[in-house]
């Protein structure tokens, strides 16, 4: 041991390890700083965990968007195919906020079937979504209420714009049009 190392203040861990290398602590003074690094390179300590959750965000964000989207097509596509019955109902003397109900009627229908098998479907799946989850039980019930909402919500919403398609068709030339 050179005067330099006995100048040197050690913990417990760093007397030990150099102790039992030949080099005694040149070794640690050749390795690089972890924070050193991290300045160096302009990266802060916990970047790459951000990167992770922001990417977890996108892609939630895109599985709303595509069950939005898979609402609206599927109301779409029945309010398509039902339009004599609407002009039907119409031309009885439906009013036009009946038929709207009706739509958003069906589509909330739809989503609660759909968030009923979701639920089952994540109960089933808890072992799965502990990995996924932190902080957060896979059976916490505010968690569950709240995406149940927002999926119904979602639902009415992605209903809205067919509903008010087929409350606009004109009951004269649907009927003659088929």
């Amino acid at each position: 041991m050179g005067a330099s190392d006995l100048d040197r203040p050690r913990d417990a861990a760093t007397a030990t390890s150099s102790a039992a290398t030949p080099t005694g602590g040149a070794l640690r003074d050749e390795i690089p700083d972890r924070e050193a690094l991290s300045e160096e390179s302009g990266d802060r300590p916990g970047a790459d965990a951000s990167g992770s959750s922001r990417r977890k965000r996108w892609v939630a964000l895109a599985a709303v968007l595509l069950a939005v989207l898979g609402i609206y097509s599927i109301i779409a596509f029945s309010v398509a195919s039902r339009v004599q019955e609407m002009a039907i109902r119409m031309a009885l003397g439906s009013q036009r906020a009946a038929i709207v109900r009706l739509i958003l009627e069906s589509g909330a229908k739809l989503a609660a079937v759909g968030c009923v098998l979701g639920l089952g479907g994540a109960l089933a799946a808890s072992g799965l979504l502990r990995s996924l989850l932190f902080g957060v039980s896979p059976f916490d019930p505010m968690v569950l209420t709240l995406a149940v909402i927002g999926i119904l919500l979602l639902a009415v919403a992605a209903s809205a714009l067919p509903a008010l398609r087929a409350a606009s068709i004109n009951p004269m030339q649907a009927l003659r049009g088929e």
